[in-house]
């Protein structure tokens, strides 16, 4: 093929244009194009005496002066003459030793070919031969009909369509099945395929898919660099493909992590099975042959009862020794948790000489630093025993203090929260947007579903709730002293543990669970994310840098919770300490700082507009101010959600004067305050809900409720609380206190970590958009339920309840530990 300049490029696309001039309205043509393509003949002898190159000579120029060029090219008639010439004839589509007439048609199916091979040198020189090859043949073979090339176009989708005006939906998957099963069904295709999506950014919110089936020897960047050279939207386009994602080695380091705590759990639970009740029932024996030894003396210093020594030989097995009675000799004995520990000191006994009770103290000695030292790693290896944590977490035994109304609420309330997030989360994976936004969400029950955000904060009042309730009751028996360092440790301990191992899950490894379309884009987002800011979440600051951030953004977007109550727990000893000192003093300060939250949310929730619900902003100041729609200026800053926290503090102080003691209630006043109660919480729930007025909400009453609906909603669900633990729940406290919610509420904080990782791995591992039905999508509830508990129990025998054995061992279990 002779090699040719970009004008000539420019005359053979035009050519191809001139061919196809019927697609193209007669005012949108350039002067020239209508004139040159009027017949499908060209008479030969126009070539030779130069006729026709001068039409393309005007056309050229016409062109460009229509597109505003500064300067036209000047073309130089005789020598755009012989270059036509021997174009055209190096094509094979003219002769000069054949008279005749040339085929406009058949010219342009010819530098059709040859534009391709332009475009691939010229555009596509990044792209890879292979790939590159193979997607010209595509071209190719489907304009010839190979049924190869027609299942790859049958399984693409369309977005180019009408249908985008009904349902709003501009994905467009396609089907992945029939692209993948292309060599499948034809033998004789030339090439493997593989399914891929392309996304554009119709806004910073909302991506424009669509499905295309290609060859599967373009990799990623191959496709991208081929899209790349479309005018206005190629350098946007977003590639990618359902396939095996490499393993990188960020997920590599997990995977190892989660093998440490897998060997760790196995261990311990080794132990727990088969070397602990080992050890007891030796024990067991060796006490009854001892009281038996004990039957048969009546010497007055004869053996009373045996301290009992382990020690472990080399190969692991447990010999045990019975000394001589140390009771006798001024010694208590006790036993803990099958084994025996050793208190007291060394008597002074005449009836003992000297080289006995030299061997006794010595014996004893050793005795109690085995003992302790065994006591020790008895409730390391126990911490990490899964029967160990399993059967404390599946205990159903009511709490003391007549709390466990709160365990009821919790797990309703994290319901709550998967029931939101299961229709939340999938609202890019619904094929019938319009449906949704112009129906179903104007359905007044659905409101519940819409506004289930308010949950959250049932989470920041029971967190304040029983922090100050436990504290204070410490304060109390402790005289108000309390390790304020331990205090802070055990927190973060306690919860940074199982969160750096969620974090590394959905950054990493969630990924590889499972093949669909958008799975790498989503997946590959969060991972660059959690890269650049995991060391915000480490600190828990992570709702406030970057400032403002935008949840979507972020690293783990919904643990903008944990930070937000992280921040509230290190303030809470201020507070609590002036609670426990000076109620009054506690008290103001509440109130200050509630009040100094309502001023803040209200000036932002005015000045940027802030919507409620499904209402939009009021205005774009957000836009204005930080160059987005999408920041978070209210929703995740610990200055706009305290309050909830601050009612929770109140009513732990409440609980801690009120426990114990009796209340007495008039039935009237138990009434009035559950009906006041229930009628706002449905109002903050229900209360914004307009069915055909959407846009009437005014901003002053949209500022109320940004500023007051989350408090308020939590005092109620505070009032429920109060009277279930005074004795005034009723049928409501005995649904509460149900011993079913008990293992449930132990879990939920893994639940809340695990359940959106599982949610985005399904959705994204569909290989179509689902239809909403609310069949179809209480369904989907209830598996995402299940499933983000039985994920959380697995976190937390594995991760959560090994971290919190360890840590009672080193720091506050010493050598006793509790009965299983």
């Amino acid at each position: 093929m002779t090699q040719f300049h970009l004008t000539w490029a420019v005359f053979v696309l035009f050519l191809v244009l001139s061919s196809r001039r019927a697609s193209c309205a007669a005012q949108d043509r350039p002067q020239g194009i209508e004139e040159l393509g009027n017949a499908q003949f060209v008479p030969a002898a126009d070539l030779q005496n130069g006729y026709f190159f001068q039409k393309v000579r005007d056309l050229l120029r016409s062109v460009v002066d229509h597109a505003g060029a500064g300067n036209a090219p000047t073309l130089a008639m005789t020598r755009l003459r012989q270059d036509g010439l021997k174009l055209l004839q190096d094509l094979g589509l003219w002769d000069p030793q054949e008279p005749g007439q040339i085929d406009l048609e058949e010219m342009a199916e010819a530098v059709g070919k040859e534009l391709r091979q332009f475009v691939g040198i010229q555009a596509w020189r990044n792209v890879s031969a292979n790939c590159l090859n193979n997607t010209l043949q595509f071209f190719e073979d489907a304009s010839n009909g190979l049924p190869y090339a027609r299942q790859m176009i049958s399984s693409d989708g369309e977005l180019i369509s009408e249908d985008v005006l009904y349902d709003w939906n501009i994905v467009k998957l396609g089907n992945v099945e029939m692209c993948q099963s292309v060599k499948e069904w034809n033998p004789d295709a030339p090439y493997e395929t593989q399914y891929c999506d392309l996304a554009y950014p119709v806004d910073p919110d909302n991506y424009a898919v669509i499905g295309l089936c290609f060859p599967a020897n373009c990799s990623v960047d191959d496709l991208q660099h081929l899209f790349q050279p479309v005018p206005f939207i190629g350098p946007y386009i977003g590639v990618s493909c359902v396939g095996p994602y490499p393993w990188e080695p960020w997920a590599v380091v997990t995977v190892c992590i989660l093998c440490v705590f897998l060997l760790l759990v196995t261990m311990g639970t080794v132990y727990h099975v088969m070397i602990r009740q080992r050890i007891q029932a030796n024990l067991a024996k060796v006490a009854v042959s001892v009281e038996k030894r004990v039957d048969g003396q009546s010497d007055e210093n004869s053996l009373q009862k045996a301290d009992i020594e382990l020690q472990f030989g080399s190969h692991g097995t447990a010999s045990v020794f019975v000394k001589k009675d140390l009771e006798a000799n001024g010694h208590t004995s006790h036993h803990n948790n099958g084994f025996v520990d050793v208190e007291g000191d060394v008597a002074d006994s005449k009836e003992i000489n000297s080289c006995s009770k030299e061997v006794r103290s010595r014996d004893e000695k050793a005795a109690k630093q085995n003992v302790k030292a065994f006591g020790l790693l008895d409730n390391i290896m126990m911490g990490f025993s899964s029967i160990h944590n399993g059967s404390k977490i599946l205990n159903t035994e009511p709490t003391a203090g007549n709390l466990g109304a709160l365990n009821g609420i919790r797990v309703l309330s994290m319901w709550w929260v998967i029931l939101g997030h299961t229709f939340s989360f999938m609202i890019g994976y619904y094929d019938d947007l319009r449906y949704m936004f112009t129906t179903l969400t104007k359905s007044f029950l659905f409101s519940a579903v819409v506004n289930a955000g308010v949950s959250v904060d049932t989470f920041f009042f029971l967190s304040g709730l029983l922090l100050t309730y436990l504290t204070l009751k410490h304060l109390q028996k402790a005289n108000g002293r309390l390790n304020w360092f331990l205090f802070y440790l055990h927190r973060f301990i306690r919860i940074t543990p199982a969160y750096m191992v969620s974090i590394a899950i959905w950054a990493s490894l969630a990924i590889h669970f499972g093949q669909g379309p958008g799975k790498h884009f989503l997946f590959e987002g969060a991972a660059n994310a959690c890269r650049k800011y995991w060391w915000t979440n480490l600190l828990y600051i992570n709702n406030l840098y970057p400032f403002p951030g935008d949840l979507d953004l972020q690293c783990m977007g919904w643990s903008w919770y944990l930070a937000n109550d992280m921040q509230f727990f290190v303030i809470s000893p201020v507070i609590i300490y002036l609670l426990y000192k000076n109620a009054k003093w506690g008290m103001g300060l509440i109130m200050t700082l509630c009040l100094a939250s309502f001023g803040v949310t209200a000036y932002i929730a005015a000045y940027y507009g802030a919507g409620v619900g499904l209402f939009p902003a009021y205005n774009n100041n957000t836009v204005v101010v930080y160059g987005s729609a999408s920041v978070d200026i209210i929703y995740g800053k610990p200055y706009c959600r305290i309050p909830a926290y601050l009612v929770g503090i109140v009513f732990g102080y409440i609980f801690y004067k009120v426990q114990g003691k009796p209340f007495k209630m008039s039935k009237g006043l138990n009434l009035v305050m559950w009906f006041l109660s229930t009628a706002v919480a449905m109002s903050v729930v229900y209360g914004i809900y307009r069915n055909e007025l959407v846009g009437t909400f005014p901003l002053y009453a949209a500022v109320l409720y940004n500023v007051f609906a989350r408090p308020a909603f939590v005092m109620a669900v505070g009032w429920v609380a109060f009277s279930c633990l005074v004795g005034y729940g009723g049928p409501v406290n005995a649904i509460l206190s149900w011993g079913f919610w008990t293992p449930l509420s132990r879990i939920t904080f893994g639940a809340y970590l695990l359940h959106p990782i599982i949610m985005y791995t399904i959705y994204t591992s569909a290989k179509a958009l689902y239809h909403f039905t609310y069949m179809q999508w209480v369904i989907m509830f209830l598996a995402n339920v299940v499933l983000a508990y039985a994920a959380a129990f697995v976190l937390s025998i594995g991760v959560e309840g090994p971290v919190m054995g360890l840590e009672k061992a080193l720091l506050g279990g010493g050598a006793r530990g509790k009965k299983n």
